[in-house]
């Protein structure tokens, strides 16, 4: 039987798979990193959902609404009837949520929400999350029916003369190997375009190379240069890492760029983010509860993405694509107990219309398209790896970024193209494969680009 193929291994990669498990579909998880390392693994959000006696869908919906704009409300609507059954469902899943003295969900209020509907797990819920879905992926994996390529990146799709995703072609960065997947039922779970905008903000991030390949095949990407900042970010070790958003709950403030935790009860403050701040203190080397901390605010999250239906699928037959990825459910704006819970909720939506569609005619000619698929992949590895010259696939996606992130794209596009034409990896060292890496996301990448660069000019 012919699997579905789902790309990324975070919470929203995660959760497709094992819905599709639970409908029993085969699954290939294709993930460039370990669930461990997805950017969804180290959020510091919760999931928000109407659970207070004085709450109720509706009027969550009408806060997310106020917040995302109308065009949402399609998506929010369905999330905010199934968030709290969401919640039932990772407490059966021994989410250590944190809870009152008479050991009841304890709920969290967040700035701009009329009610307390925030439920955590500290600031590390996503990662507890992630954990139990990884352990339940490792059964699946045990009988065969999931099939897991960790360090493995997404190259291209191969779509038949028809237009109908048929599969992919992916690499495998440890050895090299080049590989055409059938898939029947494709789910892009590949985060959001963030890292674009992110010239000297976080850690490395993805350029949004799936989102530009899933452009290029005829997918529509909404509100491209739509980018969230977020308020508590601070440099230590050569990187940009979060406070949680969650101290804005419990009234921290900043002023002058200093956010100051001093005024604030530690009880809660500890037992709220208290993993976070000594994580701060491990990388600064002071302590946040007593002495101010250099913050400034720095795109973070990226609140368009890719076009998608009801069920999650996208302009391309056969494709479907959630989590931070798709545009759908934030809008304008978002609060941040919103993503976590709709990449759960859009998980088991995508799962649903995979496993409905299943069995569609295989089409004339898939082998030789994925021969041919498979061949311009091994050209292209050819041409980058002999490439020469003092054009770096580095230097032009570190130029490709500050331009996103000034807008100024439109002006440069031209000259970044030619450059990523003729670029090399760099030095031939260890650092090649993080290179290479980068350079399949590139040309997609400048997909994206066009857009921004279109956007710049209107």
């Amino acid at each position: 039987m012919t699997p579905a193929v789902v790309v990324g291994e975070g919470i929203a990669g995660q959760a497709t798979a094992l819905a599709l498990l639970a409908a029993s579909v085969p699954v290939v998880l294709l993930a460039r990193e370990p669930a461990a390392h997805a950017e969804s693994t180290h959020r510091h959000d919760g999931i928000d959902a109407a659970l207070a006696e004085d709450d109720s869908p509706g009027r969550h919906l009408d806060d997310l609404v106020a917040v995302a704009g109308e065009p949402a409300r399609p998506f929010l609507e369905p999330f905010t009837e199934a968030a709290p059954a969401l919640v039932e469902w990772l407490e059966r899943l021994d989410i250590p949520f944190e809870r009152t003295r008479r050991g009841k969900l304890s709920l969290s209020k967040q700035a701009g929400s009329t009610r307390a509907r925030s439920v955590h797990a500290g600031s590390a819920t996503a990662r507890h999350v992630s954990r139990r879905l990884g352990a339940l992926l490792d059964k699946h994996e045990a009988t065969g029916a999931l099939q897991r390529l960790s360090g493995w990146t997404l190259i291209d799709l191969v779509l038949d003369d028809s237009g109908v995703a048929r599969g992919v072609v992916a690499q495998c960065f440890a050895t090299g190997e080049l590989r055409a997947i059938a898939a029947d039922g494709l789910c892009l779970a590949t985060g959001g375009h963030a890292g674009l905008f992110m010239h000297e903000t976080l850690a490395p991030a993805s350029l949004g190379g799936a989102t530009g390949l899933a452009l290029r095949h005829g997918a529509r990407v909404l509100d491209p240069a739509r980018v969230s900042s977020h308020p508590f970010c601070y440099r230590a070790g050569g990187f940009v890492r979060r406070l949680p958003r969650r101290l804005e709950a419990l009234g921290a403030q900043v002023e002058a760029g200093l956010l100051d935790l001093s005024k604030i009860d530690r009880a809660p403050l500890r037992q709220a983010v208290g993993p976070a701040l000594e994580a701060h203190k491990q990388a600064t080397g002071t302590d946040a509860y007593s002495e101010p901390v250099v913050v400034t605010a720095l795109p973070d999250r990226t609140l368009g993405g890719l076009e998608v239906s009801a069920d999650h699928a996208t302009a391309i037959p056969g494709v479907w694509a959630v989590g931070g990825a798709i545009s759908a459910y934030f809008g304008r704006a978002t609060f941040e107990g919103l993503p976590l819970g709709a990449a759960l909720h859009g998980a088991r939506l995508t799962a649903q219309a995979i496993a409905d569609r299943r069995g569609a005619p295989p089409g004339a000619g898939v082998t030789p398209l994925f021969e041919a698929a498979q061949k311009r992949a091994e050209a292209r590895l050819s041409e980058i790896v002999g490439q020469e010259g003092d054009e770096t696939v580095l230097a032009v996606a570190r130029d490709l970024r500050r331009g996103a992130a000034k807008g100024e794209l439109g002006a440069s596009l031209e000259e970044l193209e030619a450059r990523a034409r003729r670029a090399r990896l760099g030095d031939g060292s260890l650092c090649a494969n993080a290179a290479l890496r980068l350079w399949w996301d590139l040309e997609p990448a400048l997909e994206l680009g066009r857009l921004l660069a279109r956007a710049e000019g209107a």
